[in-house]
């Protein structure tokens, strides 16, 4: 008998998932767990943005790589966040608050796309409207309960 292939194996393993349930990666927390993660997520974030925003950029290019950094960091807490799925009481703010992170991921991304084409329009417009949802989004993210989300998220 002949060994598997690793490619047989991961094949095998993704039916397995599939068949048994367990493609599904979210997972069931108490407001309180949902609050106490959701929060050090968003901190987490926060410095990050931090870290990658010390400079200004002095060019169309620059602006691009540090949009692109911005967009991973967002869209990495974006998916760690919805990975959470709060009781019931909870789920329609926590819905609405995702929604509104969404929508300022896709404006990190046209802004990215924006730099990269050297449209510095384009990018000037993506970043006054990602400012300007940002007292929407820190207010319902005080409406689901969170602290540290509520100051200043991307």
């Amino acid at each position: 008998m002949r060994p598997a292939r690793p490619l047989q194996l991961a094949a095998l393993g993704a039916v397995l998932a599939l068949a048994t349930g367990c493609g599904d990666d979210t997972e069931d927390v108490s407001a309180e767990e949902l609050i106490s993660r959701g929060d050090e997520l968003c901190r987490e974030g926060q410095e990050r943005f931090a870290e990658v925003q010390v400079e200004t950029p002095a060019n169309a290019d620059q602006a691009g790589e540090q949009t692109e950094e911005l967009v991973e960091i967002a869209s990495e807490e974006l998916d760690e966040l919805r990975r959470m799925r709060p009781p019931e009481d909870v789920r329609d703010r926590y819905d609405r608050y995702l929604e509104a992170r969404e929508e300022a991921l896709d404006r990190l991304e046209r802004g990215r796309d924006a730099a990269a084409e050297g449209d510095s329009r384009g990018y000037a417009e993506a970043q006054t409207e990602l400012a300007d949802g940002r007292g929407e989004r820190e207010k319902l993210a005080r409406a689901a309960g969170f602290k540290a989300c509520s100051a200043r998220n991307p």
